[in-house]
């Protein structure tokens, strides 16, 4: 099954490198249907049906796939380059409920199988697939959806069985959450209650107790790269007493970004995601999932979506979730950032914070550079020189920046542009620039919403216009952020 399934994705893959349309995908997916047996001549695979639902209504899926002229499950197609949101998943639902079908597919960025439960208010997510050659879970989808194996009653038991399983799944990451919460309280009281049993006759309950102080336990999921460790740390000096219980030292450690204000490990990480995001404002949900991993963090992940926190049932308080503190991506979704963060995850943060350019201090520590007092109000001429030799002006009050007539941008999109940058930037370069030689040079002012997005315009790319623009001092524009 697994080269049946290298078959069946392969051009779904070639489809999502090259940035295709939906109409364009969506021909590609019925043709992959074939490979599993489905034919089109045989009205099997139908595209875009008109069907006909009560007296007067009408619904078109975009592909309902049939054997012996029934009904056997729909899917809903996006793009490749799409990043999935509630209103795809409500249309596919609302498709199965309409046709009385058990199951759904959505086949956009990922393959996802949607599984419609007796007596469940939504319809359940039971597989997600990544586009991506030997796949096990790929595999098990051409088992179950290939014409010559397909049957409605052998998908219910395989839904129903994912149920049970991620039931399963989701007790025992409650058990890890909280051991990875309270590692120290956890792992000492176990250690203690074996070492009593096995060298009880040797030492006394205080003698055991007072090592196990000696040592600091902390609990991080083994894909963070950090299995559970006992790091040594100096004995406390008193013995402690048999019937007082050590006191658990509470990590305050606090952190500062670009010399900014020192903040706690939640806001810390919620400053660093937000910084992100002002910084890259066309950075779609899927780009910043890519920047902040969920094992960064553990079982809840970094950030997660509105729409996923409430669906899956995860405590509101797991999330920054009010309304000031929710982000928004350029392709529309709004997420949350995680709350829940000690000193076993943090220290992955600070150092993904570093590669991406930021210098971030802990209290206690000299910070690298004094902090600027910024401008209140003004007009700051500035320069950009990486890839370019541009000249703007910025304007303190409104954060806006304007690229001068006469400013050379590079003639060149950078490598790793992604296709929707690359088209407005292409549209840019058409109202602003014209070609000299081998230069791009502004035959008039462009006006931007940020220094980022001038610095994107100017570079090529990807560019942290707080950094790569420089004032008359060569400081970075970030003095003068508000």
């Amino acid at each position: 099954m697994l080269e049946k399934w290298n078959q069946f994705v392969y051009y779904l893959r070639e489809a999502k490198k090259n940035g295709v349309e939906e109409p364009e995908y969506h021909s590609t997916i019925e043709a992959q249907l074939q490979l599993l047996g489905w034919m089109r001549y045989k009205n099997e695979i139908c595209h875009k049906p008109n069907l006909s639902i009560g007296n007067n209504g009408h619904i078109q899926p975009d592909i309902l796939i049939q054997k012996d002229d029934k009904k056997q499950f729909v899917i809903e197609v996006k793009r490749p380059l799409h990043t999935q949101i509630a209103k795809d998943r409500d249309q596919l639902v609302s498709y199965m409920r309409q046709l009385k079908l058990k199951a759904g597919i959505y086949i956009g960025e990922h393959i996802e199988i949607f599984y419609d439960q007796p007596d469940s208010e939504n319809a359940i997510s039971v597989l997600s697939i990544p586009l991506e050659l030997d796949n096990k879970r790929g595999a098990r989808f051409v088992d179950l959806f290939s014409k010559d194996r397909f049957s409605k009653e052998a998908i219910v038991q395989f839904c129903e069985d994912r149920i049970k399983e991620m039931r399963h799944q989701e007790s025992l990451n409650k058990i890890k959450d909280h051991l990875i919460t309270d590692a120290q309280g956890q792992i000492a009281e176990g250690l203690k209650m074996y070492l009593m049993e096995k060298y009880g006759n040797t030492f006394s309950e205080s003698d055991i107790v007072g090592m196990l102080a000696s040592l600091n336990f902390t609990a991080t999921p083994k894909d963070g790269q950090q299995p559970l460790v006992a790091t040594p740390v100096v004995a406390p000096k008193k013995q402690v007493p048999d019937t007082v219980k050590p006191k658990q030292q509470h990590d305050k450690t606090q952190y500062s970004i670009d010399g900014g204000p020192f903040q706690g490990k939640r806001r810390f990480v919620y400053q660093l995601v937000r910084t992100y995001v002002e910084e890259h404002p066309s950075a779609t949900f899927a780009d910043l999932e890519q920047t902040f991993p969920s094992t960064l963090q553990g079982s809840y992940g970094v950030i997660r979506t509105t729409d996923y926190i409430r669906e899956k049932g995860i405590e509101k308080y797991r999330f920054l979730m009010k309304d000031s503190e929710l982000l928004h991506s350029s392709d529309g979704i709004t997420f949350a950032v995680c709350s829940q963060w000690g000193i076993g995850n943090t220290p992955r943060v600070v150092e993904l914070a570093k590669k991406l350019g930021y210098v971030i201090t802990t209290s206690g520590e000299t910070p690298a550079f004094a902090p600027v007092e910024p401008k209140k109000d003004g007009m700051i001429t500035c320069t950009l020189t990486r890839n370019a030799d541009a000249k703007g002006l910025f304007d303190v009050a409104t954060q806006t920046l304007v690229v001068l007539k006469g400013s050379k941008i590079n003639p060149r999109h950078l490598e790793k542009i992604r296709i929707e940058t690359k088209l407005k930037r292409e549209a840019l370069i058409a109202e602003y620039t014209e070609r000299k030689g081998e230069e791009l040079v502004l035959i008039k002012d462009a006006s931007f919403d940020s220094p980022s997005g001038a610095a994107v315009f100017c570079v090529g790319g990807s560019s942290n216009g707080w950094k790569d623009w420089k004032d008359e001092n060569n400081n970075e524009l970030d003095i003068y952020r508000k």
